[in-house]
């Protein structure tokens, strides 16, 4: 406790000393192309101030944290994934089940319980509750000197897959990505943790010089204290299970902005592996490809370049082809809102030539098709968190069947002329009188490794154009070939304000759904985030293990509470 204290006192100081760009209330008629949307934890970073990204107050949100009346003593709840002793928040989630031990899983999430923006905890069936240490991150400074960076480091966004070691032995591992950066320079990178004993304990990240050449457990790094023009982000990993030549591969896909003179340029989507149980990583490769039909606009670089992306989830294929989904936002750009579309790439694991991208779907995400809170980013009606359409993309092991998800406002298209504000707190965040946000959740197949794509199918089944909103799935396959999809839901809620979580089955290729309410509580999420409502994470997570049980989580808030947690279920077969 003397420790958290001390440690407080020195970032409040820390903020006096640096100071944060406040918040413009001011939003423009015309809104500048600024691309996507940096991370939560990213807000954190020098980066996003110094491109005037709306980052964070620390000390704002530290005062709000010390002018509570007292930490809430609370018991372990059931299914509750993360020790909770404060009112700090957490969200954001990710969890991968072990493959040969029954009941074995592994918890991700952003935490901020030790302090912020350090933001990366990790809970495992076990009941540990685990910080992993953050990586070492080594600045250069203006006369060419080298130091250790320390405290405050911003970590955040981790990404969890299980698979096998590469070697003589084969040992079950879990691998966690993360993003890490600093907070008073510009280094940031994204680094992978590894774990043998089920997230007890992890190795440490180092980067160059203190590991050379490229540094350990480091997929890449941007080592400039004072140039922020580069921020890699979003980052999400999968391992090849396949049992075929590249067996034990970890890859790892993540976004990487770019801004030059405050300007926002490009974002495309990087890849890297790992053949030896991520050590050393591979030298980056841009792997969004370029479709002069699909990515019709540009800020920047090549006509056709698809390189205004986000959210890339890598899946490896039955004969180990890696397959990659992203948001892409250069269709149609400003004529549309800068609405974005699902594109797919199918990377060789060989030569790493790339296919592609194609496309699956059209999004009804744009800026004239939510309304916007308090932050300038979208919305849902009745909230103030930023909503988003991306799901993420699944393989069936036995067919190489690949079902994709994501959620759109569809049947509110063009409804809400930029800017659309949602009302004040006080009132509950509403929409303008004669407004309402109908979000559904969708589903896309192929059956040719990603090349074509069926005609979106709706997931959740409440009565079509009830004004209830349901977003943020994230889709599993089963052994025996059962499509899973958890979301967060707002059917049971008369004013479309509270959700439950539910989750959707599907035993016919996603034609039909069978849904079960997973959550025993609806979520206000007004009370996230340090009492702000601003952030509820961009997904949920769901894994599904080798008997078939399906491990949804997600982030809700308990009534009365004035910050979130981490909270799962376990659903048999």
């Amino acid at each position: 406790m003397a420790f958290r204290r001390i440690a407080v006192a020195s970032l409040m100081a820390l903020m006096l000393v640096l100071g944060f760009i406040p918040r413009s209330s001011a939003a423009p008629v015309v809104p500048p192309r600024k691309g996507p949307p940096l991370s939560q934890p990213a807000l954190f970073s020098r980066f996003a101030r110094e491109n005037e990204l709306g980052a964070e107050d620390l000390a704002e949100l530290i005062r709000w944290e010390a002018q509570q009346a007292a930490l809430e003593a609370l018991s372990p709840a059931a299914l509750q994934a993360n020790a909770d002793w404060n009112r700090r928040p957490q969200n954001e989630t990710t969890i991968a089940t072990h493959p040969v031990l029954t009941g074995t899983w592994v918890i991700g999430a952003n935490d901020y319980g030790i302090g912020v923006p350090i933001g990366t905890g990790v809970y495992n069936s076990e009941g540990v509750n685990y910080f992993p240490p953050f990586p070492l991150l080594f600045g250069k400074g203006g006369s060419g000197s080298q130091f250790l960076l320390e405290a405050p480091i911003g970590t955040g966004d981790p990404a969890l897959a299980y698979g096998f070691t590469r070697g003589r032995v084969r040992r079950p591992v879990v691998y966690m990505a993360s993003l890490g950066f600093s907070v008073t320079f510009c280094e940031n990178g994204v680094f992978v943790y590894r774990s043998l004993d089920n997230g007890r304990t992890w190795t440490r990240p180092m980067v160059p010089p203190l590991a050379p050449p490229k540094g350990l457990f480091t997929v890449v790094y941007w080592d400039s204290a004072q140039n922020c023009t580069v921020f890699h982000d979003k980052e999400f990993i999968t391992v090849d299970n396949t049992g075929g030549p590249h067996d034990g591969r970890i890859y790892v896909t993540w976004t990487r902005f770019f801004f030059a003179n405050g300007q926002y340029k490009e974002s495309p989507i990087m890849m890297a592996y790992s053949d030896d149980n991520g050590v050393t990583f591979s030298d980056p490769i841009e792997i969004s490809g370029s479709n002069p039909a699909l990515c019709r606009t540009q800020v920047s670089g090549p006509p056709g370049e698809c390189d205004e992306n986000q959210f890339s989830i890598p899946v490896v294929m039955p004969d180990g082809t890696l397959v990659v989904a992203f948001e892409n936002e250069q269709f149609q750009g400003a004529a549309d809102g800068f609405r974005n579309q699902y594109l797919v790439v199918r990377v060789n694991p060989d030569t790493f030539q790339i296919e592609g991208p194609f496309k699956v779907a059209d999004l009804f995400d744009g800026l004239n098709d939510y309304p916007i809170n308090q932050d300038g980013r979208q919305t849902l009606c009745n909230s103030n968190f930023r909503v988003n359409s991306a799901g993420n993309i699944a393989v069936d092991p036995r067919t190489g069947h690949l079902y994709l998800v994501w959620s759109d406002n569809r049947r509110h298209a063009g409804e809400f002329p930029f800017p659309t504000f949602v009302g004040s707190r006080a009132d509950g965040y509403p929409c303008p009188a004669g407004k309402a946000t109908d979000t559904d959740v969708f589903l896309s197949k192929s059956t040719d490794g990603g090349r074509t794509w069926s005609p979106p199918v709706r997931v959740n089944q409440d009565p079509v154009g009830n004004d209830r909103d349901q977003w943020f799935p994230w889709v599993a396959v089963a052994p025996d070939g059962r499509v899973d999809v958890v979301f967060y839901d707002r059917r049971d809620d008369p004013e479309n304000k509270r959700a439950h979580t539910y989750l959707a089955r599907s035993w016919d290729g996603g034609q039909t759904w069978t849904e079960i309410r997973v959550s025993d509580f609806a979520s206000n999420f007004d009370d996230a985030f340090f009492g702000t409502g601003r952030f509820i994470g961009d997904y949920n997570g769901l894994a599904i293990d080798f008997r078939g049980f399906s491990f949804p989580v997600w982030t809700g808030v308990r009534p009365g509470k004035t910050d979130s947690d981490i909270f799962f279920a376990i659903v048999g077969p």
